[in-house]
């Protein structure tokens, strides 16, 4: 079995980046070292890591102390594909969230959790404690994303929007999650939820970014589009 480091795998990823790509990403995640390695490209590369080297040992190696987006994407995915106990997955879950500091790695992550599917008891009691957090903007997000991916049917319906009152949206990021969140539950579970919305304490800036997200839905006709966008605040 190949033993793991991340100056291999850093090595790997340099082999196939791209420099056009790089200017593209690095344009996107402003905040973050890149590479300019397509997402495709990493998944398949972090794949073989995990097909090659020792579970433990890619779970346990401390990434380096300014890593490369690519890397925390590689790390997501040793995260969500490792055969774990999914409580221990929340463990490595929590301590990754320390390090998630951009909105491409919070999404990516969110995407590879899949195993919140089958899951949806143990992984939303998680996602209640990053509702609640107040400090950490990316942690909230995740939270939102999470929910936004696996969360939305209306058994959990109520008790999202709940943590949607009054909650901290000055992060950008956090604003934009709010809204996508918003949209995705109105657009899976109907036209009640902006009534149920409109019952909580939530600013004029991200309902209004909330509508804007919905009226660019496919699944929303033209008609319906139109009486929506009268909603929006003032």
């Amino acid at each position: 079995m190949k033993i793991f480091a991340w100056t291999d795998l850093i090595s790997d990823l340099l082999k196939i980046k791209e420099d056009s790509y790089q200017e593209f990403s690095q344009k996107l995640s402003p905040d973050n070292k890149v590479l300019g390695v397509r997402i495709p490209k990493v998944r398949k590369l972090a794949l073989y890591y995990l097909k090659n080297c020792s579970q433990e040992e890619l779970l346990l190696t401390p990434m380096s102390k300014e890593p490369y987006l690519e890397e925390k994407l590689c790390k997501a995915i040793f995260i969500a594909r490792s055969k774990i106990d999914e409580k221990q997955r929340l463990i490595y879950i929590k301590e990754f969230l320390k390090s998630i500091d951009g909105w491409a790695i919070c999404d990516g992550f969110c995407s590879e959790l899949k195993s919140a599917k089958e899951n949806q008891e143990l992984y939303f009691s998680f996602v209640r404690k990053c509702f609640k957090t107040k400090s950490a903007p990316f942690t909230l997000r995740f939270a939102c994303v999470m929910s936004l991916m696996y969360f939305c049917n209306q058994k959990y319906e109520d008790e999202i929007i709940s943590f949607l009152d009054r909650i901290n949206t000055k992060e950008y990021y956090v604003h934009m999650g709010v809204a996508w969140l918003i949209a995705t539950l109105y657009t899976k579970n109907g036209p009640h939820i902006l009534d149920k919305i409109n019952a909580i304490t939530l600013d004029d800036l991200t309902f209004n970014k909330a509508i804007q997200k919905i009226t660019e839905s496919n699944y929303i006709s033209k008609e319906k589009k139109a009486e929506i966008r009268k909603l929006k605040r003032k």
